[in-house]
């Protein structure tokens, strides 16, 4: 920590030193992080004015002092001389000679706690676990943040009275010795108090309703900062502060503050992509987040590309939490035409988000679509009112730029006769993706889809329920949805089922750069009795601002395509 620390301070100063390169520096007899660690030091010296250069060579040995003993070297012999460099003016020849000694060896660490954190088993673990050991080297930038770390940790666990009666590291020179003592007196741990708002708002009651803490239980730091997040996420508002306000606090009851500022009435939203499956395409969303005291909202989406356009508009009902507990009741339109595919589709459906105790999101709904096709040489008008559910979880670590995670989705829905729909269908469909760094270069990101349709004849199925594969999110080296079951005149008819897998290995070449290798391979089908096709190819992955960026070229094993096609993706791995 006290490396760093010195870095940071000495950063400006090192730029200095090396844009004007009025310092050749030579450390000599120590290496690694000791050798950086006096090479901060040194530089942290400001150059000397004129030509004496006495009192700035004693700033230079008192600094190299100060960084090896701030790694336990205490007893370093220095030698160091200071002089100007012939034929170049204004040029410094510093070089510094060094035998460190052995280190000073922590020999006893006396830990104290004091408060009614002595009974706060958690706390009395982390204390237990601390990285400061007896037999190894003492580290004042170790012992520094430590210190830091106990007090963070008290604040986060609502002892906000704590202190250090004693901290300090005593160092014996003649026996190399060093004894730390942390005593440490938490006070009294905090509970929560009354929660209570700034100003008026009209979501006091949402917002009560969100709370996942009670009056009177023990503070963490952790589940304010949750319940912030939560509250941020529900897209009600521009700003949100959670905080305990110590001011008021009554007892060992601290008040919890909310202050948050709702959105305006109106939020409008424009943005524009490019993808090698479906090429340009626009994006327009209009949305009032806040329509009642109830968080009720409302929003219309636009989306247009050469193949598709979509149109559709929401009704958003919270019914507890209304990020992950809400009714959705939506209408929409979509006219698609690609390969040999053309379909009207116009829906209405309610949808039921819920979180469940194993933290799927899942979505019941009931929709009733009525779709106009022609796939192929087929055309095809079906009224269908479709009952549903869908199960999603995503799991990521790394943020936009994952290293580790995973996504589930698995999903079925159902029309019948009975309730009025034109044919009996049966549709089930199910995706994994697992992201994996085997070790901090070798990373590889696996996909498995399977899909199944149970009806007597694809025919009878709507264009747009129908499986497809190839592209950029499926088979690569395949053009986009290519692979299907043709009829007589080679057009695609559509799949009853979908397998696809693929495994796309990377390795990095340079910071935010990775190079990657893939094959994926699969089918949509009636019976399985095609070919498996596969396709491979090379590419590079950059770890943007904004999210991975991909370009891949892929190629065809089999199959009737040949050539080369560049497959471009930009967004989340999951």
């Amino acid at each position: 920590m006290v490396i760093m620390l010195r870095l940071l301070v000495v950063f400006c100063a090192f730029l200095s030193l090396s844009a004007f390169a009025k310092v050749d520096l030579t450390i000599n007899g120590i290496k690694g992080n000791l050798k950086d660690n006096v090479e901060a030091y040194i530089l942290s010296v400001s150059e000397p004015r004129g030509r004496n250069l006495g009192t700035y060579r004693e700033s230079l040995l008192e600094e190299t002092q100060k960084g090896l003993m701030a790694l336990g070297y205490y007893q370093s012999k220095i030698q160091l001389s200071v002089s100007l460099k012939d034929q170049t003016p204004g040029k410094l020849v510093v070089v510094v000679d060094i035998e460190p000694g052995d280190p000073v060896i922590i020999t006893h660490i006396d830990k104290q706690l004091r408060g009614e954190a002595r009974h706060d088993e958690e706390f009395l673990t982390f204390l237990k676990n601390l990285p400061l050991e007896k037999g190894k080297p003492l580290d004042h930038g170790l012992y520094a943040s430590v210190k830091s770390s106990i007090t963070s940790r008290a604040l986060q666990r609502g002892y906000f009275n704590g202190k250090f009666i004693k901290s300090s590291v005593e160092v014996e020179r003649k026996t190399n010795q060093a004894t730390i003592y942390l005593w440490f007196e938490s006070g009294t741990r905090y509970r929560y108090g009354k929660v209570f708002f700034t100003q008026p708002t009209p979501a006091e009651s949402l917002i009560r309703n969100m709370i996942t803490f009670d009056q009177g239980e023990f503070y963490l730091s952790k589940e304010i900062a949750e319940f912030s997040v939560e509250l941020s996420d529900t897209g009600y508002f521009r700003n949100v502060l959670v905080r305990p306000n110590l001011d008021k606090a009554v007892g060992n009851q601290v008040p919890i503050e909310i202050t948050v500022g709702l959105k305006p009435t109106n939020s409008f939203e424009i943005g524009a992509g490019v993808t090698t499956d479906i090429g340009p395409r626009m994006s327009f969303n209009w949305k009032r987040p806040w329509v009642n005291d109830y968080g009720h909202s409302l929003g219309t989406n636009v989306e247009l590309s050469e193949p598709s356009q979509t149109v559709s508009g929401f009704y958003k009902v919270p019914v507890d939490d209304p990020n992950t507990d809400y009714w959705n009741f939506q209408v929409g339109y979509q006219r698609l035409d690609e390969n040999d595919t053309e379909s009207n589709k116009y829906t209405i459906s309610a949808n039921r988000f819920s979180k469940t105790p194993g933290n799927w999101d899942r979505n019941a709904y009931l929709k009733y679509d009525i779709e106009e096709s022609t796939q192929g040489n087929q055309d095809l008008t079906t009224q269908l009112l479709l009952p549903g559910v869908t199960y999603t979880r995503t799991r990521v670590r790394g943020g936009l730029n994952a290293y580790w995670g995973d996504k589930q989705i698995l999903g079925t829905e159902v029309s019948s006769k009975y309730w009025a729909s034109d044919e009996d269908i049966l549709k089930v469909y199910g995706q994994t993706k697992w992201l994996r760094s085997l070790t901090p270069k070798h990373r590889i990101l696996t996909r498995l889809e399977l899909g199944a349709i149970a009806v007597d004849s694809i025919e009878s199925v709507p264009a747009t329920m129908r499986f497809f594969a190839g592209g950029d999110q499926s088979i690569r080296g395949f053009s986009y949805k290519s692979i299907a079951p043709r009829d007589e005149q080679n057009k695609l008819i559509g799949g009853k089922y979908l397998a696809v897998a693929s495994l796309e290995y990377s390795y990095p070449v340079r910071e935010n750069w990775r190079i990657a290798t893939f094959i994926d391979g699969g089918t949509a089908t009636n019976d399985f009795s095609e070919d498996i096709l596969y396709g491979t190819g090379i590419g590079a992955a950059w770890a943007s601002p904004i999210g991975p960026i991909k370009l891949f070229l892929g190629t065809p094993i089999n199959g009737d395509e040949d050539g080369v096609r560049i497959h471009f993706l930009m967004g989340p791995e999951l």
